[in-house]
């Protein structure tokens, strides 16, 4: 590569030399670009239309007097170029469009601006017949060689570790990897279009925070030079959306950039989005129905259809989403017979006959069961499926269910073996969250938050939706990195 840009820089040095700008301001206008060329071919042929467009080269394939270029746009489409001195006016050949084409300063990645008129080829491809030229970018890295034949790659730009960190190149060099990008911006905009129609208010929370609070998760820390004090890069939003439902309004949201220092794999990125929002008086319940409807909606907006297929498996989201207990999902793959009442030492045992390997700092009630559901439980569900009725020791935030205080009004959200969603009934008694504050994490306590909770907050449902998997499951993808623009690296 390093030779290859030598040469390059040369050629750079050599353009300047000659008076040619290779990064010029001024704008060339276009009245078209390829996908609508390709489109309405026979008639810019039939109408003689003048084509003024931009791209990037793709290929160069010189001759004598003659020169064959491939270039794409914005659109991911392609069309060929054609070049001759014999069809060019005598007062368009100049010596910047000679050195250009015919002395080869021009390369692969280059982006070029080209006014021209479309005819058909002998062997029936649709050309443009180069009248104007000008170099708009001179690519001095050289992008990856690829060879391209009727619109398909095939020799692709594939190792996974330079496509996440060139994803510019990726971007360039691979159609689908664009696409998924594409439909992540659709679905954010019909998940914020859903919200405005039930006109909850969009808002934005701190991402610094004093105490990272609303999860129960490893923090980044940073200083504050002028307050001299350290601060903590937002783990989770949840406690000030619902500072503002006391505050009086009736529903928020707010998609989030949270930051957890923690594991990186096919699920977890430490910089990640979530969706929050929250709906006061309304409980778990209604809002089970309102995520059926967000889903059907988003799927249809996105797809023009309610089914998606995600490897072998054909998801309708157009049916109502089935519910099963987290002890009775358990007992079903694991034939485990436990309850809310099970004690941490049974729990124990029973685990190591399921090989559960228990470190020191997972030694809980919660860290077991959430252990026992990840490795035989969680990749079984294929369809979408709420799993409710979660035990009050593993749900700190929600409300307790009226007829047993050792359940919460919760649900989790699984398709595809991951978990989309996570949502209850928020807890609003104040003392009662205290306690479970102190007994959860002793470090780091919001009295702030139990404050704004004594000033009363309306009965309230509210969910958090991770958007980086949400998106990997309706672009039918198994990493998330393939879907965050720019994921984290070793």
């Amino acid at each position: 590569m390093y030779e290859q840009e030598k040469i390059r820089k040369k050629k750079l040095i050599k353009i300047k030399l000659l008076g040619i700008n290779p990064y010029p301001s001024k704008i060339y206008k276009t009245n078209y670009n390829i996908k609508k060329i390709l489109i309405n071919k026979k008639k810019i042929i039939k109408n003689n239309i003048n084509l003024s467009i931009n791209g990037r080269i793709l290929s160069i394939r010189n001759m004598s007097k003659s020169s064959f270029i491939d270039i794409k746009d914005y659109t991911d489409n392609k069309i060929q170029l054609f070049y001759n001195i014999k069809n060019i006016n005598k007062k368009l050949i100049n010596k910047e469009y000679y050195i250009l084409l015919f002395k080869k300063y021009l390369d692969i990645g280059d982006i070029i601006w080209i006014n021209g008129k479309l005819f058909l080829t002998k062997v029936k491809e649709y050309t443009i017949l180069i009248n104007k030229i000008k170099l708009l970018s001179k690519c001095i890295y050289p992008i990856p060689n690829i060879k391209i034949k009727k619109n398909k790659i095939y020799k692709k730009f594939k190792n996974k570790e330079k496509r996440y960190r060139m994803r510019y190149i990726d971007l360039l060099l691979n159609k689908k990897v664009k696409k998924n990008f594409l439909i992540r911006s659709l679905i954010i905009k019909y998940l914020r279009n859903f919200l405005n129609k039930l006109n909850l208010i969009e808002v934005d929370t701190p991402i610094l925070q004093n105490i990272p609070g609303g999860a129960n998760a490893k923090p980044f820390i940073t200083y504050h030079n002028k307050f001299k004090k350290y601060l903590y890069l937002r783990i989770s939003n949840e406690l000030y959306l619902k500072r503002l439902i006391v505050g009086g309004f009736k529903g928020v949201y707010e998609f989030s950039r949270n930051f957890r220092n923690e594991s990186i794999d096919k699920n977890h990125n430490p910089e990640f989005t979530i969706l929050e929002f929250y709906i006061s008086y309304k409980n778990y319940i209604w809002m089970m129905k309102l995520i059926e409807k967000l889903l059907k909606y988003i799927c249809k907006k996105t797809f023009n259809k309610y089914k998606i297929k995600i490897n072998n498996n054909i998801i309708d989201f157009s049916k109502k989403i089935k519910k099963i207990k987290l002890f009775n999902i358990i007992k079903k793959y694991t034939n485990l017979n436990i309850n809310e009442n099970t004690s941490l030492k049974e729990l124990i045992k029973k685990s190591k006959k399921l090989k559960i390997n228990i470190k020191e700092n997972e030694n809980t009630k919660e860290k077991i069961i959430d252990n026992i559901f990840n490795k035989y439980c969680k990749k079984k569900i294929k369809k979408p499926l709420f799993i409710i009725d979660y035990p009050k020791y593993m749900s700190p935030l929600a409300k307790s269910k009226i007829k047993n205080k050792k359940l919460t009004e919760r649900f989790e959200l699984y398709i595809n073996g991951k978990e989309i969603a996570n949502a209850y009934t928020e807890l609003n008694d104040p003392y009662d969250q205290f306690k479970r504050f102190k007994k959860q994490n002793k470090k780091f306590i919001d009295k702030d938050f139990i404050k704004s909770l004594k000033i009363g907050m309306p009965p309230t449902v509210g969910i958090g939706i991770g958007i980086d998997r949400l998106i990997a499951l309706f672009t039918n993808n198994n990493n998330i990195q393939e879907i965050i623009l720019f994921p984290q690296m070793k």
